[in-house]
């Protein structure tokens, strides 16, 4: 087993147990921290996590003489401040607590129902996962540490409180505790830290010059958070401790992580080729704003109601990774829309199934006590099947949405398919200019050949081309780079060798090599509404590149074949 493929069974694996501790409490909780079921009339202090801030008058707290001020005892990996806050049953509950003063005293609480909680809230909470859940689906891509890093803020984006509220009346105290410790470190604020490594190789998972260092520097970083972050939840789950580090992991890291995050990233901006710029300012400015909304969730005294309007803007950045990194040099709109409804019904549709279940379940087999471990194990089944639910929705939003473009697919494919047959090199010549400049609508194509003196000289061009260069040495950079890599170049790097006016068109050039040998090349332009050539229409003219070879080597084949017959004196072999 590869480490490719190892890495994406651990990251699919990943995914599940995302979906099954995030998805489960859907159609529960608002995710305004109420629950839906029953309450005791108290509401614990954010910051102590066991101290009562408010006792609502008349509620069975306020009844059984607990006041704003006491706290809850607690024993170790206990649960007990999270079962006053949020219980689940209104069979009797004893808890004990401590007063102001010192002294310890022991109540019985009986939950009532919370009145109010109806289908808005119910919506409420559904519509506030979206950007959680476009995040996620985004950052389920392939494994590299830069999209690891992705996937892994993308995890810290979900909101661990209902996933508190909601598991810990689900699964036995030690089985809680060991998710708690999960929710706190891994998944907690601590994960904004990880936006720091996926930038620094942004966009294309590679470390050059001064990042390498500061890159190892920040690995450090990250450890030492994260056993502050555990030692944190410890003191927490067995002293029964306030934060001991104040709001410095909960707040000040993540406000910081944001500031070195813009810092990379306007760096990026400033340090890159001016076409390069160009190309990539406004996904840069969409990522900013993106940090803005999500910082703000981390600035104290900032109400909720405001922090949650706010943050959905932060679904910009999972669609501009999408935009610029899930499909490196992308800058066709139609083909970001593509993305964006495909992943916007990928949202939708695992929403809606886990919602549908869990309405089914409650209204079904409630009786049986079975809804939860049904809800369950359906979410573990939509988990290890996103893979493949999320290309076969891509799959439909493209045909459905994008029919032009796969009519122009298909027509260069059959063109690939039909090259190795051509016996003449205009032919040739047609399949990789003329057919990819109509069927794409590019803005110009041009071919070039070698000549007897090994310049490349231009041999064709498209209907659309006004104009080209008229060939290059040898010794180009172009030509050498071509010939020792191999494969397709972006221009943005050798524009100054193509010729300012040139420079303004062309931005791809791909090879045609047989047996190692740089045969031709063709310079491509942009598409002819400015839009870049996307990677897989890049794949396609590569497709085309691979047939021409066959076709260029099979015509030499034959002309050697008619030159040894003319000095040999021998007859032709027929051609089949």
């Amino acid at each position: 087993m590869n480490a490719r493929l190892t890495g994406r069974i651990v990251l699919i694996a990943i995914a599940a147990f995302v979906l099954i501790v995030f998805y489960a409490p859907l159609g529960h909780d608002d995710y305004r921290g109420r629950w839906g079921d029953a309450t005791y009339g108290v509401r614990l202090d954010a910051g102590t996590g066991d101290t009562i801030a408010a006792v609502q008058p008349g509620s069975p707290a306020a009844r059984a003489g607990i006041v704003a001020g006491d706290a809850v005892v607690v024993t170790p990996f206990a649960i007990d401040s999270t079962d006053l806050q949020t219980p689940h049953s209104t069979k009797p509950r004893v808890f004990t607590l401590r007063h102001a003063d010192g002294r310890i005293f022991r109540v019985v609480l009986a939950a009532v129902p919370v009145k109010g909680f109806g289908t808005w809230d119910r919506i409420t909470g559904v519509l506030a996962i979206i950007p959680a859940t476009v995040f996620f689906a985004i950052g389920f891509v392939r494994p590299n540490v830069m999209t690891w890093s992705f996937f892994g803020t993308a995890v810290g984006y979900f909101s661990t409180a209902p996933a508190f509220q909601y598991w810990h009346a689900a699964i036995p105290a030690p089985a809680f505790a060991a998710l708690s410790f999960v929710l706190v470190t891994l998944f907690g604020n601590f994960s904004v830290l990880l936006l720091l490594p996926f930038l620094l190789r942004f966009p294309n998972d590679r470390l050059t010059g001064f990042s390498r260092a500061f890159d190892r520097m920040l690995w450090v970083v990250i450890v030492a958070a994260f056993l502050l972050s555990a030692y944190e939840w410890y003191g927490a789950a067995v002293e029964g401790l306030p934060p001991l580090f104040g709001g410095a992991i909960d707040e000040w890291l993540p406000l910081l992580t944001f500031a070195a995050a813009t810092y990379i990233l306007i760096g990026k901006v400033k340090h890159a080729p001016a076409a390069i710029r160009q190309r990539i300012g406004f996904l840069a400015l969409g990522m900013l704003v993106s940090f803005v909304a999500y910082a703000v969730y981390f600035v104290p005294g900032i109400p909720s109601s405001v922090k949650q309007v706010i943050g959905y803007a932060v679904v910009i950045l999972p669609i501009t990774v999408a935009y610029a990194v899930l499909r490196h040099r992308v800058l066709d709109i139609n083909f970001v829309l593509n993305r964006a409804i495909g992943y916007g019904i990928l949202s939708g549709f695992v929403i809606a199934v886990v919602s549908l279940l869990d309405w089914f379940f409650s209204q079904e087999l409630s009786a049986q006590h079975l809804a939860g471990i049904a809800e369950i194990v359906a979410t573990i089944t939509i988990g290890f099947l996103l893979d493949r639910i999320n290309k076969f929705i891509e799959s439909i939003v493209e045909r459905v949405f994008f029919r032009k473009r796969r009519e122009a697919e298909r027509f260069l494919k059959r063109t690939a398919r039909a090259l190795p047959y051509a016996t003449e090199e205009s032919a040739i010549a047609d399949g990789l200019v003329e057919a990819p400049a109509e069927a794409l609508h590019l803005a110009a194509a041009a071919l070039y050949r070698p000549g007897t003196s090994g310049r490349f000289n231009g041999v064709a061009t498209s209907v659309s081309t006004e104009v080209a260069p008229s060939g290059f040495d040898a010794n180009d950079i172009l030509v050498r780079v071509l010939q020792a890599e191999e494969r397709s170049v972006w221009l943005n790097d050798v524009r100054s060798h193509i010729g300012a006016e040139n420079a303004d068109i062309y931005v791809l050039a791909v090879p045609v090599t047989v047996r190692h040998q740089l045969v031709s090349f063709t310079l491509y332009g942009a598409h002819s509404n400015g839009a870049q050539i996307d990677p897989d229409e890049v794949e396609l003219l590569e497709e085309l590149a691979r047939e021409a070879a066959r076709a260029y080597d099979h015509i030499e084949a034959v002309r050697t074949r008619e030159r040894y017959a003319r000095f040999s004196g021998m007859p032709l072999p027929e051609t089949v």
